[in-house]
Parts: structure tokens; sequence; C-alpha cells
């Protein structure tokens, strides 16, 4: 395979890298680790909870980056389909998780009640993707499984590039406020959305009319 390939599936494990190594790092918590990362004692109040969404959004970032490799995925359609049969299961459990600590875990120091209304609309919007791919898949309409399922994993990646939106809040404005932590992490689920919608855009545009694949083809995304 032509290094290329690898290109847009390795840049998202990396973008993946920091929630991954952070939810690591809780989980060891849950296992009677030492405490490393600010506002313990609150998340690990709901350890299941807690435990499943890092566990399910981790498999989901990770192994969904490897959807976005075209000429393995093309090679391997069996694959294809079994890391589906695993993504949509994790991503819907990512999102139901992350709706649970968002409404019955008490607010963080700089969460405001705005934070909690995005969070609500940002995991209902993965969920809601999720589903909508999974339905399009199952009626053999690939080009819009596809856009859907792009939507998704979109959200799901917004951990992390909001560890970017806070590094540049960090790096122009100071310690993150009330307002910096709801913007930053506003702008970090906006920005892959945005992301996500040019490349689904571009997809269409490049294919023309043709709004299904051909019967046995394979969806080229997650």
């Amino acid at each position: 395979m032509k290094s290329s390939n690898w290109l847009i599936p390795t840049g998202l494990v990396l973008l993946a890298a920091v929630p991954v190594a952070a939810g690591s790092l809780r989980l060891a918590e849950l296992a009677g680790g030492p405490a490393t990362i600010a506002d313990s004692d609150r998340v690990t109040s709901a350890p299941v909870a807690l435990a499943l969404h890092i566990v399910s959004v981790t498999v989901f970032s990770i192994l969904g980056a490897f959807q976005f490799a075209p000429r393995f995925r093309r090679r391997n359609r069996g694959w294809h389909r079994a890391a589906g049969r695993i993504l949509v299961p994790c991503g819907l459990t990512a999102a139901l998780s992350g709706l649970w600590l968002t409404l019955f875990l008490p607010p963080g120091t700089h969460d405001s009640g705005a934070l909690v209304v995005i969070r609500v609309v940002v995991v209902a919007w993965m969920g809601a993707a999720l589903v909508r791919g999974f339905v399009a898949v199952r009626r053999r309409e690939f080009a819009r499984h596809r856009a859907w399922m792009i939507r998704g994993y979109a959200i799901a990646m917004g951990a992390g590039t909001q560890a970017f939106t806070n590094a540049a809040w960090l790096a122009a404005v100071g310690p993150l406020t009330t307002t910096g932590r709801t913007a930053t992490l506003t702008a970090g689920w906006l920005i892959n959305v945005v992301v996500a919608e040019w490349i689904i855009r571009r997809r269409r545009a490049a294919a023309g009319p043709r709004a299904r694949v051909a019967p046995g083809s394979v969806p080229s995304v997650p």
C-alpha cells in the first residue's frame, strides 16, 4: 500500500491520542490508582457510566479511524463490515453514557447551564446520526450511510479537537473561565461538524448525480 493511504487514519488516531490518554488515566483511577487528573471526585462518582463511556468512545475513535484508509477498506470488505458491527454499538454506548453523565453528574467548576444544553444537543445529534447511518446501510443507501457515519464520527472526535481549542484559549487569554470552557468545547465540536459537512459535500460533488452505490459494494467510511 502507498503510505498516503494511511495519512488520514494516522492523523485521526493522533487526534484521539490526548482524550484516549486521559481516559486511560481515569480508568486507572477507577481501578484504585492515584488521582492524576483534576475533578476526580466528581467524575468518578459514577464509575459504571464513566467506564462505559471511556471504553466505548476509545474503541469508536480508534477503530473508526481505519475506516478512512480507502485502499485497505476496499481490499478488506469483510473487515469493514465486521468493524461496522462493532462501531455502531460502541458509538451509541458512548453517546448514551455521555448523555447520562451530562444529566446526572453534578456540574464541574466551570460548567455553565449553556454547556449542559450544548452537550445534550451534541450527544443527541451523534446518536441520531449513527441510527440514521445504520438504517441507511440496511436499505443499501450507501451514500447516505457514509454521510451520516461521517457526522457521527466527527462528533465523537470532538474531544481531540477540544485539546487544541483549549490550548489556544490558554495561550491567548489565560486560565479557563466558565465562558472560556463553554466557548472552547463548543468550538471543538463546531470545527468537526464543519469539516464533516465539507467532506460530505465534496464527495457528493465528486460522485455527481449518483445516490447509491452498486449492489455488493461496501460503503467507503464508517
